[in-house]
């Protein structure tokens, strides 16, 4: 899903930076966008909903996901997994 390298970890800036159009519009719904490092090589997206998130109006997930993908590959961010995670609810 995403473009494989030798690097350890993933640069969390660099896919912050990237993925910033994103944080803005979830920002406006009561959510937050969260990148850290996973295992080695993956890349950790983390939505989190504030107290007063607009649960409809997030996309299913998995579009999300190739959404993000593909704004992450086509920034140059190297991932070897991406890594989604929704709210529970």
């Amino acid at each position: 899903m995403g473009i494989v390298t030798g690097k350890p970890h993933p640069d969390v800036e660099s896919a912050a930076s990237a993925l910033m159009p994103f944080s803005s519009g979830l920002a406006a719904d009561g959510y937050a966008l969260e990148v850290s490092a996973a295992a080695t090589g993956s890349l950790q997206v983390e939505i989190v909903a504030g107290p007063d998130a607009c649960e409809d109006c997030l996309i299913p997930k998995e579009m999300f996901k190739g959404m993000l993908s593909s704004r992450l590959g086509s920034e140059g961010v190297a991932f070897s997994e991406l890594i989604l995670v929704y709210p529970a609810g």
